[in-house]
């Protein structure tokens, strides 16, 4: 296989790395990225028959025309200046590949690949971007040695139009990859080490934002039941397996207290800005109880709500401030466009909030008031709780008759021309958890007990790998607090167990998971904090091995033994002789020459032919306008680089040249 193929093969496997990377972009579309790869197959095909399709002045012609184009897929399309990007650079990299010509094509070739690359790296989170980043190191490195040696012949051969057959054997590619692994863990090294910084613009509105329902200030009855049949992840939110509660995890979102027949709102309007203390920590209120921490990464959600376990206290986050009311909803000052990851410290108790009197908001009941279901839904509070007294024990019995009396489904069939809780509770007798918490806090109104009703995500699917929830739209949900006198708020949740998503996931989605888990943890969440936890925790083995070391030494030399001192010399003695052995074998064989090229510059040497010392062999052989020389170099060039010994043929030939530099003048 001679130079030119060599040359075109490294070149496709740059352009499908960078389709590859692009694929990644969130938003960018498979049918283009397919589109694009059926093109680039084509273009190849012609390239192999050596067609050239595309004249130099008509490509200038098309770049700028999709440069047009990209203005206006990022203006009136897309919107994102990643996506728009990456589109622009692909279609420009299969414009590219249709005119591969002379050597400054291939290196633009390179240069596109090498943006989209970048483009990727601005967008994606997949862990799959650092096998594509490795593979373009590789490919780098074998595109830069391909593609010198081929212009280096073209110079020192201008006349011919084929390039010489060349084989790289298997050190060749040993070197690649180690220069290539190499080059990946210094880069790792100066991942962690620089430092990191609070701001990022390619982030900002990169990723698809995921719409949910329910956390808003207002939410109309029947919202949430679409977005159970959804599986779209919503969070993950790492835990301690300590400190995992047995039973259920309610992830707490926005309250809702006003309600009008046909959906819930907010209207007390209770919140307060809380700012970071000394410790860069958002304290939100104080709670009895264990606390149990979590650690969230919440993807780029249409809410500005953050959600926490049970009962928030405190938030730890790259925020400036957050909002926070006394039901327990807390805020940001904007939805984010990106994901977040945050620490969060919960109270996992049912009680919710200090033990004085609600607003009167809690008890309002206008709808029963005026609504002519009302007096048929208070009838239907009366006598489930006929029979008990005291506020608990009145939830619990509404709590269980819900439960038991009625069908939990997705699609409940009811009547259009019916008010939705009225149909719930006396026609179709069949809902989803809205229809369950609206009707268990309208009836604990009814008899004198002040509720609201929260929604956000229940339980979620747990992976033992990671230890952490995986938590999607499926899992939205919605329950009831009620305020019970000497207790405060109390959970109550009337949704039967089959409101509760039942998960089977296969070991090997929990390992993936697991895998992006990791990597948007340690890579692309990867912090300041972090680098300080990680610097201290380096700091502190370290010193330990040192005392470890010194009180090792100590001992030694109390029994009689060698004195530090003299350990510490024979170390360094040992460091300097390995890094000596190391420094002569590196020259040596950056020295070492082939017998046959010595000895035709020996030769040379003799008729007055000095090699200079700052001339490459191939400047060399240029100079001196032998084409001998540039035979014996062109082999000299194939054992050095090449990673193979001369042939037998190769050798005689070599050989018959030497003979003839003797015998000339």
């Amino acid at each position: 296989m001679n130079l030119s193929a060599y040359t075109l093969i490294v070149t496709y496997f740059m352009a499908g790395l960078g389709l590859a990377a692009v694929s990644l972009v969130e938003s960018i579309g498979s049918a283009f990225v397919l589109a694009m790869a059926g093109a680039s197959a084509f273009t190849l095909a012609l390239n192999l028959k050596g067609r050239k399709v595309i004249p130099g002045a008509v490509w200038n012609l098309l770049a700028a025309g999709v440069f047009a184009f990209f203005l206006a897929d990022y203006l009136a399309f897309s919107g994102s200046l990643v996506v728009a990007a990456s589109r622009f650079l692909t279609v420009l990299l299969v414009l590219k590949l249709f005119d591969l010509d002379r050597n400054r094509d291939f290196v633009i070739a390179y240069a596109i690949v090498f943006f989209q690359i970048l483009a990727a790296a601005a967008s994606t989170i997949s862990p799959l971007f650092l096998l594509i980043l490795s593979l373009f190191i590789i490919g780098a490195i074998w595109a830069m040695i391909v593609f010198n040696m081929k212009r280096d012949y073209q110079e020192v051969h201008p006349a011919e139009r084929d390039f010489p057959r060349v084989s790289f054997g298997g050190p060749f590619f040993a070197y690649v990859i180690a220069a290539s692994i190499f080059s990946v863990v210094v880069t790792f090294m100066i991942f962690f080490i620089m430092p990191r910084m609070e701001f990022g613009f390619f982030q900002r509105k990169s990723l698809n934002t995921v719409k949910v329902s329910g956390f808003s200030d207002r939410v109309d009855l029947g919202t949430m039941g679409p977005v159970k049949e959804d599986s779209t992840i919503v969070m993950r939110v790492g835990m301690d397996p300590k400190a995992r509660p047995a039973g259920l995890v309610y992830f707490r979102g926005m309250t809702l207290e006003s309600y009008d027949g046909r959906g819930w709102s907010k209207t007390v309007k209770d919140e307060t800005i809380v700012r970071r203390d000394s410790g860069g920590v958002f304290n939100l209120t104080r709670l009895e109880g264990k606390t149990t921490e979590q650690s969230i990464l919440l993807e780029p959600l249409d809410t500005d709500v953050l959600f926490a376990a049970g009962n928030p206290v405190a938030i730890e986050g790259p925020f400036q401030n957050i909002w926070f009311d006394r039901s327990g909803t807390i805020r940001l000052p904007s939805p984010p466009y990106s994901r977040i990851q945050y620490k969060a410290s919960s109270v996992l108790s049912p009680v919710r909030g200090d033990p004085g009197a609600p607003p009167p908001e809690y008890n309002d009941t206008a709808y029963l008031d005026e609504s002519p279901e009302g007096a048929r839904i208070r009838g239907l509070a009366e006598s489930v709780t006929e029979n008990v007294t005291g506020a608990r024990p009145a939830a619990e019995a509404i709590e269980a008759h819900l439960k038991k009396n009625y069908t939990y489904t997705l699609n409940p069939k009811g009547r259009a021309d019916l008010n939705p809780l009225d149909d719930f509770l006396f026609n179709s007798r069949q809902g989803y958890c809205e229809h369950y918490a609206t009707a268990m806090a309208i009836m604990l109104r009814s008899n004198g007990i002040p509720s609201r009703i929260v929604t956000g995500f229940l339980n979620g699917e747990w992976n033992e790998l990671g230890s952490y929830y995986i938590v999607r739209q499926q899992d939205a949900h919605s329950w009831v607090e009620a305020f019970i006198e000497n207790e405060g708020w109390v959970r109550f949740d009337p949704t039967p167990e089959a409101g509760v998503a039942s998960y089977k996931p296969s070991p090997v989605s929990l390992y993936m998971d697991l895998l992006r888990w990791r990597w948007n943890r340690y890579i692309i969440q990867f912090s300041l904090n972090d680098q300080r936890q990680f610097a201290v925790k380096f700091e502190g083995v370290g010193a330990g091995m040192l005392e470890s070391l010194r009180g090792a030494l100590s001992r030694k030399t109390a029994r009689g033994g060698a004195s530090p001192f003299a350990l510490g010399a024979i170390v360094v003695v040992l460091l300097a002789a390995l890094i000596a052995w190391r420094l002569y074998t590196r020259k040596k064989v950056r020295t070492r020459t082939p017998r046959f090229y010595s000895e035709m510059l020996m030769t040379l040497k003799k008729k007055g032919l000095l090699k200079r010392p700052t001339e490459t062999p191939l400047e060399f052989a240029d100079r001196t306008g032998l084409p001998e020389v540039k035979d014996i170099t062109l082999a000299l060039h194939i054992e050095r680089y090449g990673g193979r010994n001369l042939n037998e043929a190769e050798r005689r030939s070599v050989e018959a040249a030497i003979e003839r530099l003797k015998r000339s003048a």
